[in-house]
């Protein structure tokens, strides 16, 4: 009867910690061709070591989070990298979409060759 005790105790506890972690879901598109799912982009919470990058259709997700305030940055080799500020709420999930604007590249110059 103990062990039925303690198991049930046991599972009900693990329940209701995991009621308690939250996620992150988003999509990053391609501000510059048609909002174009962005395949590969590096999404990071800053001052964590938690990202990832995002998939064919531009969709990433975090989970397992503590709920509070992050900020997610998104970054992709060409364009701007933009920081999205993200408050989670126990036990939910919240959803971002984001576009990133190609980089604006100013003083490059052509060397003739002879």
């Amino acid at each position: 009867m103990k062990t039925i005790f303690l198991l049930l105790t046991l599972i009900i506890s693990i329940y209701a910690f995991g009621q308690e972690n939250s996620s992150i879901q988003g999509n990053i598109l391609d501000g510059e061709l048609f909002n174009e799912p962005l395949l590969m982009a590096n999404v990071s919470i800053e001052n964590t070591a938690i990202s990832t990058h995002t998939n064919f259709r531009g969709n990433f997700e975090f989970d397992d989070l503590t709920p509070g305030s992050y900020n997610v940055v998104v970054q992709f080799l060409g364009y701007e990298t933009i920081e999205l500020p993200v408050t989670v709420a126990p036990g939910e999930t919240t959803n971002i979409q984001a576009s990133l604007k190609a980089l604006n590249i100013t003083g490059l110059t052509a060397v003739k060759t002879k």
